[in-house]
């Protein structure tokens, strides 16, 4: 008992798990991860390959390859981890998805950044736990949980037909219009219900507390990540002192722009839905990633958040015809999203002091956060 409560008081207290530095931290918990990676005599050529595939934005080549991938990580996840990280600390509204139950769903975020980054954010956070007194079950006990899920299913569920209605033409996109019908059945949230089983005898049931703050963080993308996303999942578990009872990770692998109904019941599930630097190289199939967009705002249950951070340079255009527009145009005329908070060009810059085996980047881009209504 004594050493739990020790534990507790490390986890509630940031400073004793990050040191002096939680930035230092951060890249050391990725070096770790990835330290297999820089060990490799090819480390340096697979690095140029993967910038030459990316200066002619030629994702598959870089992704679809399996020894591109831990170098990959390597080189990016260090400084995304430390912009998400820092991200999520800046806005309140980020952070309450981190004090629990919640679940977080990361399109496109096989490298490990986003485990990285949200995980050192969630050190801060403050979990909630609540304490729940167990009736006696009995058929009266029965019918009212019946009737609260009801309720429950009749305020999530929100009709969204016609949300996004006239998002092309707005942007001028009527050669890309595409059908935006939501699916009834994704766009209902999946109401969840706690049950207790019957005592047996007539004695009385003690209050029982339910532990509430665990937070799932599903990482999902197109190709197979779990021989860097593991070693990086132990790592964080390890030098963050995140447990399970806090924290669960969930992989998810499939083209987002199949539109699965697997992804769909994701969807229709998460507290929010990130898309960090992934939204630009979807885009590179107009139509689908359109139709992509209108269907997982579709599912989103009402009240669930959206964050979206990208380059806020040339690599966000999006061409259609004759004019030019940024990515995030797209999302900021969804009449069922509210923004909550944009960006349209900011930076991340790198700590001069912090030590990493590779040069750290500066990040300038744009970020959004939006409310599904």
């Amino acid at each position: 008992m004594e050493d739990k409560k020790k534990a507790a008081a490390i986890v509630n207290d940031p400073r004793k798990v990050f040191g002096r530095s939680p930035d230092q931290h951060i890249l050391n918990v990725v070096r770790e991860s990835c330290q297999e990676a820089f060990n490799l005599p090819s480390f340096n050529t697979t690095l140029q390959t993967i910038k030459s595939h990316f200066f002619d934005r030629n994702y598959d080549a870089v992704f679809q390859n399996p020894e591109h991938l831990p170098v990959y990580s390597a080189r990016y996840a260090p400084s995304r981890a430390l912009c998400y990280y820092h991200l999520f600390m800046e806005h309140p509204v980020l952070m309450k998805t981190l004090e629990g139950p919640s679940t977080i769903l990361c399109i496109g975020s096989g490298a490990g950044s986003e485990l990285v980054g949200i995980s050192a954010a969630m050190v801060h956070a403050n979990p909630v736990i609540k304490a729940k007194k167990v009736k006696k079950a009995s058929t009266k006990a029965g019918k009212g949980e019946a009737e609260e899920m009801t309720k429950d299913d009749t305020k999530d569920t929100k009709d969204t037909n016609g949300a996004e209605e006239n998002t092309t033409a707005t942007l001028g996109m009527e050669n890309l219009a595409v059908s935006t019908e939501p699916n009834q059945d994704s766009a209902s949230p999946t109401a969840v219900s706690e049950t207790t089983q019957a005592p047996t005898t007539k004695t009385k049931v003690k209050k029982s507390k339910v532990n509430k703050h665990q937070v799932t963080i599903v990482m999902q993308d197109y190709v197979d990540w779990s021989p860097i996303l593991e070693p990086m999942e132990a790592v964080v578990r390890s030098r963050m002192l995140l447990g399970p009872e806090r924290l669960q990770c969930e992989t998810e692998i499939g083209n987002v722009l199949d539109l699965s109904e697997g992804l769909l019941e994701r969807v229709a599930k998460a507290d929010l839905i990130t898309f960090m630097f992934v939204l630009n190289e979807l885009f590179q199939d107009k139509k689908r990633t359109m139709l992509l967009v209108a269907k997982i705002v579709a599912a989103m249950p009402s009240g669930a958040h959206m964050l979206v951070a990208d380059s806020a340079g040339s690599f966000s255009n999006l061409k259609v015809g004759e004019r030019t527009y940024m990515v995030y145009m797209l999302l900021d005329h969804l009449k069922s999203l509210e923004i909550v908070y944009q960006d349209d060009a900011t930076w991340y810059r790198c700590p001069p002091s912090l030590t990493y085996p590779l040069k750290l980047e500066n990040m300038r881009h744009f970020v959004r956060i939006y409310k599904k209504l």
